[in-house]
């Protein structure tokens, strides 16, 4: 039989778990199901997981998230380049930020994805671009000035470096072994006790978008207007940035 006191610390663990992942896609910019930007058709699936995911028919040749629902990315990116103390990004994004780029390319139609929800496991080609409509720019800025596209060849170089190997020291970076919640705020980060957990790639040590972002966190972390939605944790004082920066 459980113990009282056993009981208590399960029920405080639930409630800091829960407080932690409060956001959720419902909602949230990534919550496609009855966005505007969609056509007619794609509009009425009501639908959320669909625009990245599909439990069929998933375009089995990306690696770089599970069940993908979007075609893979053929544009030429420019990558950051080689001026991080030496160290040089990779010649394309890797797979876990190609994930992200599959949508915010420039050119790629939200509601352009592999396998239509249904019975159907159906192809369904986009009609709307993601920089047009509503003036509201869901995805397709990355590498390009807002709501212009960038013809699926974005320049990244004037972002914040992805494919890149984390090398503590460099750079005033700090040790992968680093307990988040002991930084800044001390509050916890999404998805994240230490910086190695931040870290993507084979070597799992490599800076990607999903470092700092958390796809599926759809809560603005301040829990304002005024933050960044999707981030894992509050920039407030600059908190994100100083979780690997020792500045």
């Amino acid at each position: 039989m459980i113990s009282n006191k056993i009981k208590l610390m399960i029920a405080a663990s639930m409630l800091s778990f829960s407080s932690v992942f409060a956001g959720s896609i419902s909602g949230s910019p990534h919550d496609l199901s009855t966005n505007a930007l969609l056509d007619s058709a794609a509009a009425d699936n009501g639908e959320i997981c669909v625009y990245c995911h599909t439990p069929h028919a998933a375009n089995t040749a990306f690696t770089g998230a599970p069940l993908w629902n979007k075609a893979t990315p053929t544009g030429t990116f420019t990558m950051y380049g080689s001026t991080i103390a030496g160290t040089a990004t990779a010649g394309t994004p890797a797979s876990p930020s190609l994930a992200c780029l599959s949508c915010h390319d420039g050119v790629s139609a939200i509601d352009s994805i592999v396998n239509a929800p249904g019975s159907g496991m159906n192809t369904v080609a986009g009609t709307k671009n993601i920089i047009t409509g509503l003036g509201t720019t869901y995805g397709g800025n990355i590498g390009g000035a807002p709501g212009t596209a960038t013809t699926g060849n974005p320049d990244l170089s004037n972002d914040h470096p992805v494919s890149i190997v984390y090398t503590p020291g460099t750079a005033g970076l700090r040790p992968v072994a680093t307990v988040l919640t002991t930084l800044g705020d001390n509050a916890a980060w999404l998805g994240a006790s230490t910086i190695e957990d931040l870290l993507r790639g084979a070597g799992r040590d490599q800076v990607e978008c999903g470092s700092c972002h958390d796809p599926h966190n759809g809560g603005k972390t301040q829990g304002t207007d005024t933050e960044v939605n999707f981030l894992r944790h509050t920039n407030t004082n600059s908190y994100l940035c100083l979780g690997c920066h020792d500045k």
